[in-house]
């Protein structure tokens, strides 16, 4: 058995280890790190010459596209995406009658609308490949088409339903019944398990139609979410292009005072626009691996026209359900130069 450094507790088992010391828990561990961080990290002044940055003026060979990207690519983003979420939902309506299972169907505690919010991701597919290829970073008109075109298709299923089904007999449904009588008996005899055995199926009424509401919300938040995900990438306004990523460094170490002095090296190289010598003060510090207590990461994405470059170092500390980053400790930069980073 051992004993908390921090508090002095016996450890039975599960003891948190920082360098030669060990510790009951999270808590006392970084109680005992973090303080020695930020002090190594405000005690280190490191000297780093500015590098100048080059003329904000625009260069390279798509000059011409970019009053373009301010004009049409938006509109072709969104006619791209909206024709490709209706081939798409066309092709996952015949995918669903051929397995006789509707994705949207797929609830979590009834009112979470698990599979509506995958039908809307999968049928704006062609929004995030739009956006990235055409370089045309979402607007709130982006988003407005998704939501309008997610709300529609989750409509429009029902319309493909009712042209396409048949009854035992093998008579159009359409020819037995009006479609607004279809929507109503397909709302409000659609059955929920309320258990895990299929005699809890009950029948949900006139609450069919709250639970619709739900799924076509689940189809443009789906849409939503895959037109945020393709707007995160930086995004170069110099050159009207998403810039690519160039590469991650990650190192860890049980010392927590290196750790804070080679951050401050870093954001002080970084900071003066020399990104090469911050990446060889990370390389130089700890392990190439986050198996120690504390972690320092540093992601760079770049343009490849003008190489303009933005750099995002984060901090993250061992625990025993993972890796956690600690808020505002890392930072973020900007600047112009080639980065040697793998």
């Amino acid at each position: 058995m051992a004993k908390c450094v921090g508090c002095q507790k016996t450890i039975l088992f599960g003891a948190t280890k920082v360098g030669d010391g060990a510790y009951c828990g999270e808590k006392c561990a970084d109680a005992a790190v973090m303080p020695a961080f930020a002090a190594a990290y405000d005690a280190t002044v490191v000297q780093s010459t500015p590098t100048p940055l080059p003329s904000a003026a625009r260069t390279g060979p798509d000059d011409a596209l970019l009053v373009d990207r301010e004009g049409t690519k938006p509109g072709l983003v969104i006619g791209i995406g909206l024709l490709v979420a209706l081939l798409l939902s066309f092709g996952v309506h015949l995918a669903e009658t051929g397995i006789d299972r509707q994705l949207r169907s797929i609830n979590l505690w009834i009112v979470l609308p698990i599979g509506a919010l995958l039908n809307g991701a999968l049928i704006s597919i062609g929004f995030f490949a739009a956006i990235r290829l055409l370089d045309s970073p979402p607007r709130m008109a982006t988003y407005a088409a998704a939501a309008v075109g997610a709300g529609l298709l989750c409509w429009l299923t029902f319309v493909a339903s009712y042209l396409t089904m048949t009854d035992d007999n093998g008579t159009a449904i359409r020819e037995v019944m009006g479609f607004g009588e279809y929507m109503q008996v397909v709302i409000e005899e659609s059955q929920v398990m309320l258990g895990r055995s299929s005699r809890s199926a009950t029948t949900v009424g006139s609450w069919g139609y709250a639970l619709y509401a739900v799924d076509c919300l689940g189809f443009m938040a789906g849409a939503w979410f895959v037109i945020r995900a393709a707007g995160m990438k930086p995004f170069c306004a110099k050159c009207g292009r998403f810039m690519t990523r160039l590469g991650a460094l990650m190192r860890s170490s049980n010392d927590p005072t290196a750790a804070g002095a080679t951050l401050k090296s870093v954001h002080a190289h970084l900071a003066a626009n020399n990104p090469q010598r911050a990446v060889d003060a990370l390389s130089e510090f700890g392990a190439k691996d986050h198996r120690s207590y504390v972690g320092l990461s540093l992601e760079c994405h770049g343009c490849p026209m003008c190489k303009d470059y933005t750099a995002v170092t984060t901090v993250n500390l061992a625990g025993s359900r993972g890796r956690r980053e600690v808020e505002d400790a890392g930072a973020r930069f900007e600047g112009n130069g080639n980065i040697g980073l793998s």
